[in-house]
């Protein structure tokens, strides 16, 4: 078995990462990807570092803070807007939070009881809506990621991640996240063959 890492004696200065941490476990607060992003490590911390019971307190309180807030974000049609109160989805925040949302119930905390029924269905009715668009680069992107969600969630679309598949011009990440899908989905001989097409 692994040994957590004592984090009061690292001696990464380059890292600095006890200061990484305590800038990590701030309550959190800001839009949706300032709320993903400060919540989303917290996930893994004691997995990674030796944290005492306080901070293993702290870390829990904060995650569950943030999963009640970014419930505040969820807009009628099941996606997540960037702040709270604006009416209008925001596709990339919405595969963000939704992807941290999934890995914390993973790590056994309660989800709001409607909020990832509400956002499956915005995940699936957008997956199935979208068409490539040459005017935006990170349009196959943000459809790959959805994706990737929709998988990890145990509900591929694969007829949405073949028609991405197909799609010409489909940069390296959006490759690789789609790749990712597939496997998830099961499909690893077509996500060998579409990592064989990106580069590292």
């Amino acid at each position: 078995m692994a040994r957590s890492l004592p984090i009061d004696n690292l001696i990464f200065p380059e890292l600095n990462l006890a200061d990484a941490v305590a800038y990590l476990t701030r309550y959190p607060h800001g839009c949706i990807e300032q709320t993903t992003s400060g919540a989303f490590p917290q996930l893994y911390l004691a997995d990674i570092f030796d944290l005492t019971f306080e901070k293993k307190q702290e870390i829990e309180n904060n995650i569950k803070a943030a999963i009640q807030r970014l419930n505040t974000f969820q807009v009628t049609d099941g996606g997540l807007s960037y702040w709270p109160g604006e009416r209008q989805a925001d596709a990339w925040g919405t595969n963000y939070a939704g992807h941290f949302i999934l890995e914390a119930k993973q790590k056994g905390y309660a989800i709001p009881i409607t909020f990832i029924s509400n956002w499956l269905r915005y995940q699936k009715n957008e997956a199935r809506q979208w068409r490539n668009s040459n005017t935006s680069h990170n349009s196959g992107l943000t459809q790959a990621y959805r994706l990737y969600t929709l998988a990890l969630a145990g509900q591929p679309e694969l007829a949405s991640m073949n028609r991405l598949r197909e799609s010409k011009n489909l940069s390296n990440d959006a490759k690789w996240r789609l790749a990712a899908a597939y496997a998830l989905a099961g499909k690893k001989k077509v996500a060998e063959e579409l990592t064989r097409t990106a580069n590292i």
